[in-house]
């Protein structure tokens, strides 16, 4: 067991394509000792965007701060603090804060998939 500031964990930029002014910090994950889940802090900055993309696990995220539209949801659909968004293996999720005045922070849990 530990205990630690998230501020300690490295932010790194998301290198994805076609993201822009977002950012990671791997809070809990196999390198901290993990085996089954992951947990990871993203920030989005105002005019920021994270695109449509797709994985083989699915996310358990919960907003921290701000406000997006959440891409490939039906229409106009936002997630704002407070809210909890769940997206299934393979489904094409993204978010854009393209149009935001402050961060969009959130919390994404992922299981941890076994590597070949």
């Amino acid at each position: 067991m530990y205990v630690i500031n998230h501020k300690e964990r490295e932010q790194e930029e998301v290198t994805m394509d076609e993201s822009e002014k977002t950012t990671v910090r791997w809070l809990i994950g196999r390198r901290s000792g993990a085996k089954t889940y992951a947990m990871r802090l993203f920030e989005i900055a105002p005019g920021g965007k994270i695109p449509l993309h797709q994985h083989d696990e699915e996310h358990e995220i919960f907003i921290l701060q701000g406000t997006a539209k959440v891409l490939g949801a039906s229409e106009d659909t936002y997630a704002r603090k407070d809210d909890v968004v769940f997206i299934p293996s393979n489904e094409e999720h993204g978010y854009d804060n393209s149009d935001g005045s402050e961060p969009f922070q959130f919390i994404c849990v992922i299981p941890l998939l076994k590597k070949d």
